[in-house]
């Protein structure tokens, strides 16, 4: 356990004494990922917010005017109402992008009594535009609102009967949690895998090259317990990368999604973020084990990097499958296999699903199997002069 820790504390401080390192690693993935979507989230909320749409309506109709002027926006409205006159005039202006929306009533819409041609409303928009695009849509459902209202005025009750909707009150955090389930295990897992690539290699493939790796085996100190330490250390050091982005996406996602507060990391619970915990643990080692291999392989760091990257390619596609799906399987072998069951166990753990416990236990078990399997063959190829001297 000596020799173990031995390892742990040389790999540890390659990457801690090293402040570029610390930075690339450690805080910058969090850093860059709050900053990114902070500012992906800030620009969408910003195409609306404070802006200004200029709308012409020929024929007002008070009844309508009730209705857009009586709806919450974070936007103001420059509405000007106008006669037939003014038709080409601002169809002109619409085409050439200066202004956003016209608006014609039939002038006889109001009198309408049911025979004869129905009075049409036209909306001109540029689709072109994404001002006038967005303003269209908004005042089509206008439109259709005071649709129904005038034509219940005009018929009356003309159904045949009624329709009622019932049922329970819709949970807002389990709406968080289906956005989060989406989002957040396929980007855990990649930031899992790329942190561990990006110290992975030069551990071992970085040593095979320098010729420094025959100095450490020529040591009194076991190769198997040099493959622990190396797995151990590197595990730790890429679950703190990837705690970094994970943190960095949750004070982002606010922002991103526009929530003003709706999305709030406190809807989950002390032992689900201690579930995550876990499994992230469990699985860091997974995806390092399998990288320390390839780079054990590898005569080069080059060559160890060139080989791992169809490996996290086939990761990304896997990881992509929580966007797919309704929740997490209920068929429990699909938790045997690894990085897909840490996917669809977080999956499990964002949803709140009655049974994220048991996929937990037998994620954490499987995994910590494939673990013990990697170490073994790590530690079978340490003992190979003839892979490990090989350049």
């Amino acid at each position: 356990m000596k020799n173990v820790l031995t390892i742990f504390k040389k790999e540890w401080d390659r990457v801690t004494k090293d402040r570029r390192l610390i930075l690339t690693v450690m805080l910058l993935p969090g850093m860059m990922i709050f900053l990114i979507y902070t500012f992906i989230g800030t620009a969408i909320n910003n195409q609306t917010s404070g802006e200004v749409y200029s709308i012409a309506i020929i024929n007002q109709q008070l009844d309508f005017k009730d209705l857009y002027e009586g709806v919450e926006t974070d936007y103001s409205l420059n509405v000007i109402i106008t006669d037939d006159d003014g038709i080409d005039y601002y169809e002109t202006k619409i085409d050439n992008a200066e202004w956003d929306l016209l608006i014609i009533f039939d002038e006889n819409i109001a009198t309408y009594d049911g025979t004869g041609d129905k009075p049409i409303v036209v909306v001109y928009a540029n689709p072109n535009e994404s001002k006038s695009s967005y303003i269209s849509s908004v005042f089509f459902r206008y439109l259709s609102t005071y649709q129904q209202v005038l034509s219940y005025d005009i018929f009356g009750d003309t159904t045949s009967f009624m329709i009622t909707q019932e049922g329970p009150a819709l949970d807002v955090n389990n709406e968080m949690g289906k956005v989060m389930a989406t989002l957040l295990p396929m980007l855990i897992i990649m930031f899992l895998f790329s942190g561990a690539m990006s110290i992975g290699p030069e551990s071992i493939a970085g040593e095979k090259e320098r010729g420094t790796i025959s100095t450490l085996l020529v040591t009194p100190v076991k190769r198997s317990e040099i493959a622990i330490g190396k797995v151990l250390s590197l595990g730790v050091l890429a679950l703190i990368s990837a705690s970094s982005s994970f943190i960095g996406i949750i004070l982002s996602l606010p922002t991103l999604f526009n929530a003003s507060g709706q999305i709030d990391a406190s809807i989950y619970s002390v032992s689900d973020y201690l579930m995550i915990l876990v499994l992230l643990f469990s699985t860091v080692f997974v995806i390092v084990g399998i990288i320390s291999i390839i780079s054990a392989y590898a005569k080069s760091l080059k060559e160890a990097t060139s080989m791992i990257l169809p490996i996290y390619i086939a990761t990304v596609l896997i990881s992509i499958s929580s966007m797919f799906g309704d929740g997490a399987p209920a068929f429990l072998p699909m938790y045997l296999i690894p990085v897909y069951n840490s996917v669809q166990t977080l999956n499990a753990i964002f949803t709140f699903d009655a049974n994220k416990f048991i996929y937990l236990l037998i994620t954490v078990i499987s995994n910590l199997v494939y673990v013990s399997i990697l170490i073994y063959v790590l530690n079978r190829m340490f003992k190979n002069e003839k892979i490990m001297f090989n350049k």
